[in-house]
């Protein structure tokens, strides 16, 4: 079972320069909990959780602030081709809800836990056919 079977493609991402509040509408209108960060090149170089962005409201309140100010950096990935197993412990050692999945520097898709549960699923289903 690889990444890429799993993954969420063409995520939504968010640029680094932006304002942390614009994340905020992006997430309550995609249902989101996980936002890439991705910088002018296009290179993945964070991730934005809401609870990330609830903490920077907090401290923030009404200022205005990038998303680089709130993000968490360096950001953990993951290879389309990687083995489920692979996503599942670097989640779990990073205690991280989600992966950015890159090849090639770029981004691809994402991987959350939601994903990893749909994974278990199919699998408890075959062995129970």
């Amino acid at each position: 079972m690889l990444v890429s079977e799993y993954m969420s493609e063409s995520p939504v991402t968010i640029g680094v320069e932006d304002d942390y509040s614009a994340a905020f509408e992006i997430m309550d209108q995609q249902g989101l909990h996980h936002l890439p960060v991705i910088n002018s090149g296009g290179d993945v170089v964070g991730i934005l959780t809401r609870r990330d962005l609830q903490l920077a409201a907090r401290y923030f309140h009404e200022m205005s602030a990038e998303v680089a100010e709130v993000m968490h950096a360096p950001v953990v990935t993951i290879a389309p081709d990687a083995n489920l197993i692979t996503a599942a412990e670097r989640m779990t050692e990073e205690r991280i809800g989600c992966l950015p999945v890159v090849e090639g520097g770029r981004l691809i898709g994402v991987i959350t836990e939601t994903d990893l549960f749909r994974a278990l699923k199919s699998l408890l289903a075959e062995r129970a056919a």
